[in-house]
Order: structure tokens, then sequence, then C-alpha cells
């Protein structure tokens, strides 16, 4: 192969890297957004709730989404960061 054919189909494989990672992080936002609806109803569940073991329950559920959107966050910055 010559070296052009060589450079356009390395330069090929590379962009379709890049639309890897921007369907990733597309996917991610989806996913986050969901979490975030998820945590706004739970927090909701939990101020109706009466103090007691479920409340308890409810609120360690809060923590663990919560959580997982941080890590979701952080994800998406470091898939922005290599492009």
């Amino acid at each position: 192969m010559s070296q052009n054919k060589l450079l356009k189909k390395l330069s090929e494989l590379l962009g379709l890297d890049k639309k890897e990672r921007k369907k990733r992080v597309m996917e991610l936002h989806e996913l986050l957004k969901a979490l975030k609806l998820k945590e706004k109803k739970l927090i909701a569940k939990c101020a109706r709730q009466l103090p007691g073991g479920k409340k308890k329950m409810l609120e360690r559920e809060i923590a663990v989404i919560h959580a997982k959107r941080k890590k979701g966050l952080k994800a998406i910055k470091k898939l922005n960061k290599d492009e």
C-alpha cells in the first residue's frame, strides 16, 4: 500500500474512535439524566416518609444513586479530556 492509502486508513480508524467516544458520552448523558430523575423522586418520597427503617433505606439508596451520578460525570469529563 502506498503511504497516502495507509494514512487515509489510519485517519478513518482514529475518526472511528472519536465517534465511539462521542456515542459513549451521549449514552452516559442519557443515563445520568435518568438517575437524576430517580434521585429527585426518591428525595421527594423520603421527605414524605416518617422517621424509621423505611426512611433510612431510602436515604441509603439516594446516597448510592448520587455516588453513581458523580462517577458518571467523572467518566464523561475523562472521555471529553481524551479528545
